[in-house]
């Protein structure tokens, strides 16, 4: 399974994402509330793992420490619950396509002249600056 970020968690529940971030920190609470069952598919009967980390977080949103402490008990349960498991990798996969705003881009261009400058942050396609390439002077009008 993949890490879960500390940034993520964060990002989710404060409130990036809009709706989809709403929905998506929503879905990570229902799943740690779900009871702990041990790989023998036995309710453990065990304080729910993560439900404190979980709501320590919501009480304190930005604070980094208490989100990365969310994430490594949610990494040590997905161990011993596989249900809890799949379904926290499937929630991590949703939960990544929220757009939270994490991996925004901060360029800076200064002093003189740059000449061209382009400020992205995801890219799709070509980029052009000028006109395209003169036609090679050997092959211009040329019809075979």
């Amino acid at each position: 399974m993949d890490p879960i970020s500390a940034a993520l968690l964060v990002a989710l529940v404060s409130g990036a994402g809009g709706a989809a971030g709403t929905q998506a920190w929503a879905a990570l609470g229902e799943l740690v509330r779900r009871p702990f069952r041990r790989a023998d598919q036995v309710p453990s009967g065990e304080p729910v793992p993560a439900l404190r980390e979980l709501e320590a977080l919501e009480g304190s949103p930005r604070d980094t420490g208490r989100a990365q402490a969310l994430a490594d008990v949610l990494q040590r349960r997905a161990v011993h619950d596989p249900d809890f498991a799949r379904s926290l990798t499937a929630w991590l996969v949703e939960a990544k396509a929220v757009p939270t705003g994490s991996g925004d881009v901060h360029n800076t261009v200064s002093g003189g002249s740059q000449g061209n400058v382009l400020q992205v942050r995801d890219l799709h396609g070509s980029v052009t600056f000028g006109a395209p390439p003169a036609p090679d002077a050997g092959t211009a009008g040329r019809t075979d």
